[in-house]
């Protein structure tokens, strides 16, 4: 049998004093593929492509998934 699951989140490290977001990183979708057919896509706030993976797989591993592979694209 064969379970689908889907989970989105956005995950951003930056804030100023004022309490207001500020993006000083770029941000990118990552789109994590299971093993067995599952997904997971995550937009993080990174400085690069390798940071971007590191923490899709940090949170790959937080929602159990077996890593097939990662797609990573920065947003413009």
């Amino acid at each position: 049998m064969t379970h689908t699951a889907v989970h989105s989140e956005f995950v951003s490290m930056g804030f100023n004093r004022k309490r207001r977001v500020s993006f000083p990183h770029d941000i990118y979708q990552v789109v994590v593929n299971g093993e067995e057919g599952e997904y997971a896509e995550y937009e993080v706030e990174v400085d690069s492509y390798a940071e971007a993976t590191a923490m899709a797989e940090n949170l790959a591993a937080d929602s159990m998934i077996n890593i097939s592979y990662i797609e990573v694209y920065l947003f413009q």
